[in-house]
C-alpha cells in the first residue's frame, strides 16, 4: 500500500482565508461595494472541511487518531479568540445597550458559547425580530454549524474506519444528503437552509472529499498544465461570486456551487494555479490569513456596536475606521491571546480543561444576563455612547406605549421615531432611487396596456398622532412626503395614501387600527382599498361591518406584556353582500423566499371587474387581500415588494400574459 501523503503548510491557504474573511468584512462595511462577500463564509467552510478532515484521515491511516487530542486541539484552535470576543462584548454591552438589547446579547452569547448560534437564530428570524445589524453576536452562526459538523464527523468517520467502511464513499453518501437538503429547503425554508446545519454540511464534506484525494494519492493529482487550469478557474469563481450573488438570491441553494467549487479548485490548483501565487502567497495576503479568524470575531461586533450607538447606518467614515479597528484588535488578539495559547508550553490536557470552564462560564454569565431585568440600570438616560437614543422612546428599542392603552413601533424598526420626527431628512439618493424604480416599472406596463397602482400603508403614528406619549411630538411634515412628491408626477402610477381620509373619517367610521398591533385593521384596509379604487375609477364589492372581539395585538407578544388591558372598539369583523366563490391554486416560483411573499393565483366567480391583477405587498397587504380577491376575475399574489420591486419590470416584460393592473402595497415606514 502506498503510504499515505502528509499535508503540510500552504501559504495559498492563508492566501485564501485573505480572500474569505476580507469579502466577508467588506460586505459587512460596504454591502452595495461587495453584494457577494458574504459567501466568504462558504470560502471558509471549504478551507476548514479540507484542512481538518486531512488531520483525521493521515492519523485514521496510521491508526493514531484520538477524540481527546482532536477536541482539544479544536479547543486550542476556536476558544482562546472567541472567549476575548464575547466577554469584552458583554462588558461593552453593559455599558451601551439598553435593557431588551442587553437581555439579548446575553442569549446570544450563551448560544454562542454552546456553539447553537445557528438555532436561536433561526428562530429568531421573522417580522418582529431586530435587524442583523442590531446584534453584535450574529455571525457566531457560521462558527455553530463549523463545530457541529466536527462533533458528528470525526465520530462518523472512526466508525466507518472501524467498520472498514470505505471513507470516501461515507464523505459521498453524507456530502450528496446534504446537497439535496441545501437544495429542497433553500425556497421553501430559506432561513433554515441558511442557518441549519443540515443544508450547509456539504460545502465542508467538498473540502473532505478534495482531502481523501489528496491524503491517498498514490502521486501526482493531474499536470501541472491541469492544476494551473482549475487553479485559474477557481480564482474566477471566487471573483463571480462576490460580484454577482447577493443577497436576494436563494442562498446557498444552487449559488453557493460558485464559492465552494471555486475554493477546491484553488486549493486543488495550489500555489502554481494561475494567478494565484501573486494574489494569495505574498507578505500581506499571508497576514492577513493568519489574523482572519480572529478579524471575522471582531469585525461584526465593532460594526454592530457602531450601528446601535448611531441608530442608524454609520458614515462611510465610521464604517471605514471600524474595519481599521477591527484589524488591530484582531492582530493584537492573535499576538498576544491566540498565539501563545494555542502554541504555548502550557500541558494538556490542563490546558484545554482551563479553556473549557472559562466558555462555561461566560456561557453561565450570558443565561444569567438574558433572564435579569435592567430596565432600572439600563435606560435611555443610564447607557453611553448612545448619538441616536434621542430617537428612542419607552423601555423597548421596538415598541413603546402611548396614551389610552395604545401601543406603537419603536425606533429600530426602520428608524420609525426617527422618521416621525423628520430628525433629518430622506437622502436625496434614496428619493431618486426609489422614483426611478417606479418609473421604471410604469414605463414597462405602459407598453403593454398595464396600469400600476401604489397603496401606502400609514403608520399607526400618522393617523393617531393623539396617542402618541407626551414626550413625542411628530414633526409638522412627514419623512414620507419627500417620496410622495417625487412620486406624484410618474406616469402611468396611480398614487394612493390613505392617511387624510383616515384623519378625517377616524371618529365617524371608528377606529381603524389595532390598539395593540402595528397594523390597520380591516375596516382601515377597506377605506384604504376604496380609495385607491375610486382614483381607478373601477368599483368595489359592497362590505357590511360589524364589531368584532378584542385582539390581542402582536406588539403585545413582543414586548411580553402578558397582562396588558384590551379594549374593545378597534376590530371589526366583515361580511360581502355580494355572492361569489374562490378558487385558489399555488404558484411554484423559487426565486420567492420572503415569509410575507404570498404566491398563488385566485380566481374569483363573480367579481365586480372583470380584470388580472398582479399584487406586491407586505405585511399591511394582508388586511387588504380580501378586498382584492373580491374586486377582480384573477388576482396573482406576486411575492413582497423587497424581493419583487427591484426585478418588476423584468417580470412584466417576460410574462406571456400581461396583467390589466399591478398593485403595490408597502407600509409608509419602509420609504
Amino acid at each position: 500500500m502506498t503510504p499515505p501523503h502528509h499535508t503540510g503548510y500552504r501559504r495559498e491557504i492563508d492566501g485564501l482565508r485573505a480572500f474569505a474573511v476580507l469579502s466577508v468584512v467588506a460586505f459587512h462595511a460596504f454591502p452595495g461595494a461587495v453584494p457577494g462577500g458574504f459567501v466568504g463564509v462558504d470560502v471558509f467552510f471549504v478551507i476548514s472541511g479540507f484542512l481538518i478532515t486531512s488531520h483525521i484521515f493521515e492519523k485514521l491511516d496510521q491508526g493514531e487518531f484520538s477524540f481527546a487530542d482532536f477536541f482539544q486541539r479544536r479547543i486550542r484552535r476556536i476558544f482562546p479568540a472567541l472567549l476575548v470576543v464575547m466577554s469584552l462584548s458583554l462588558l461593552f454591552g453593559w455599558l451601551v445597550l439598553l435593557s431588551d438589547e442587553f437581555n439579548q446579547l446575553g442569549l446570544h452569547v450563551a448560544s454562542g458559547a454552546a456553539f447553537i448560534s445557528n438555532f436561536v437564530f433561526a428562530a429568531e428570524a421573522g417580522y418582529f425580530d431586530a435587524a442583523a445589524e442590531l446584534k453584535p453576536m450574529l455571525h457566531l452562526w457560521s462558527l455553530a454549524v463549523e463545530e457541529q459538523f466536527y462533533i458528528l464527523w470525526p465520530l462518523a468517520l472512526w466508525v466507518a474506519w472501524k467498520l472498514r467502511v470505505g471513507l470516501l464513499i461515507l464523505t459521498l453518501i453524507v456530502f450528496v444528503a446534504s446537497f439535496v437538503v441545501n437544495v429542497a429547503y433553500a425556497t421553501s425554508h430559506p432561513v433554515e437552509a441558511f442557518f441549519w446545519p443540515f443544508g450547509r454540511f456539504w460545502e465542508l464534506l467538498s473540502g473532505s472529499l478534495l482531502a481523501w484525494v489528496t491524503v491517498h494519492r498514490a502521486g501526482p493529482l493531474a499536470s501541472e498544465t491541469v492544476r494551473k487550469l482549475a487553479g485559474g478557474l477557481g480564482l474566477v469563481l471566487l471573483v463571480v461570486s462576490v460580484a454577482v450573488i447577493d443577497r436576494t438570491a436563494a442562498f446557498p441553494s444552487w449559488w453557493a456551487l460558485l464559492p465552494v467549487l471555486g475554493s477546491v479548485l484553488v486549493i486543488f490548483g495550489g500555489a502554481m494555479a494561475w494567478g494565484v501565487a501573486p494574489l494569495f502567497t505574498n507578505r500581506v495576503a499571508v497576514w492577513f490569513g493568519l489574523i482572519s479568524y480572529p478579524l471575522y470575531l471582531w469585525h461584526w461586533p465593532v460594526l454592530s456596536f457602531l450601528h446601535i450607538a448611531e441608530d442608524d447606518v454609520p458614515h462611510r467614515d465610521a464604517r471605514i475606521a471600524g474595519v481599521l479597528l477591527a484589524i488591530l484588535l484582531a492582530w493584537l488578539t492573535y499576538r498576544l491571546i491566540e498565539r501563545p495559547i494555542r502554541f504555548g508550553t502550557f500541558r494538556e490536557p490542563a490546558r484545554s480543561l482551563w479553556l473549557a470552564a472559562v466558555m462555561v462560564a461566560v456561557g453561565l454569565a450570558g443565561v444569567v444576563i438574558s433572564r435579569s431585568d435592567f430596565s432600572d440600570t439600563h435606560t435611555a438616560r443610564t447607557v453611553y455612547l448612545r448619538g441616536g437614543l434621542e430617537h428612542r422612546i419607552g423601555p423597548s428599542s421596538r415598541w413603546f406605549e402611548g396614551r389610552d392603552d395604545w401601543l406603537f413601533l419603536g425606533n429600530s424598526y426602520d428608524r420609525t421615531v426617527a422618521k416621525l420626527r423628520s430628525d433629518s431628512p430622506p437622502p436625496p439618493d434614496e428619493v431618486e432611487e426609489i422614483r426611478a424604480l417606479f418609473a421604471e416599472i410604469s414605463e414597462t406596463a405602459a407598453r403593454s396596456g398595464t396600469r400600476v397602482a401604489l397603496l401606502v400603508g400609514p403608520n399607526k403614528s400618522s393617523v393617531y398622532p393623539e396617542y402618541l406619549p407626551p414626550e413625542l411630538t411628530p414633526a409638522d411634515s412627514r419623512y414620507f412626503e419627500a417620496f410622495a412628491r417625487a412620486l406624484a408626477p410618474v406616469p402611468n402610477l396611480t398614487f394612493h395614501d390613505p392617511t387624510a381620509g383616515f384623519l378625517r373619517d377616524k371618529e365617524a367610521e371608528g377606529e381603524l387600527y389595532y390598539r395593540t398591533d402595528t397594523h390597520w385593521n380591516s375596516k382601515g384596509a377597506f377605506l384604504a382599498w376604496d380609495g385607491l379604487m375610486q382614483a381607478l375609477g373601477l368599483p368595489v364589492p359592497e362590505v357590511a361591518f360589524s364589531p368584532g372581539p378584542e385582539v390581542r395585538g402582536d406588539i403585545i407578544e413582543i414586548a411580553g406584556m402578558e397582562r396588558f388591558p384590551l379594549r374593545p372598539g378597534d376590530n371589526w369583523l366583515y361580511e360581502f353582500r355580494r355572492d361569489f366563490e374562490l378558487e385558489r391554486r399555488g404558484i411554484p416560483d423559487a426565486t420567492v423566499t420572503d415569509s410575507f411573499g404570498l404566491r398563488e393565483v385566485v380566481t374569483n366567480s363573480n367579481p365586480p371587474s372583470d380584470m388580472t391583477v398582479w399584487v406586491i405587498g407586505d405585511s399591511f397587504a394582508s388586511s387588504v387581500k380580501p378586498f382584492i380577491e373580491a374586486s377582480f376575475r384573477e388576482v396573482h399574489h406576486k411575492g413582497h415588494w423587497n424581493e419583487r420591486l427591484p426585478r418588476l419590470a423584468d417580470d412584466l416584460d417576460a410574462a406571456e400574459e400581461k396583467p390589466d393592473l399591478i398593485v403595490i402595497i408597502r407600509v409608509e415606514r419602509s420609504f
